[in-house]
């Protein structure tokens, strides 16, 4: 994963293998469905503590690594 638009396609096959409508799925999470599409287009903005409830939320662990030294 190299950006927010690839989180965003994570968000959007997890909504999509649930069945669930933005919608349904961002009443069952306690947001707006405007946030949500946000979230799946990805709009930067949405990164924020919210986002993080979100990811947990759906299952998703977020996992960071250091990048291989380029020296």
């Amino acid at each position: 994963m190299k950006s927010v638009a690839d989180l965003g396609l994570m968000v959007y096959g997890v909504r999509q293998r649930s069945g669930l409508s933005q919608r349904e799925l961002a009443s069952r999470l306690g947001v707006s469905q405007r946030y949500l599409s946000e979230l799946e287009t990805g709009k930067p903005k949405v990164l924020n503590d919210q986002f993080f409830a979100v990811m947990e939320k759906l299952g998703i662990e977020l996992t960071f690594r250091e990048g291989a030294d380029r020296g």
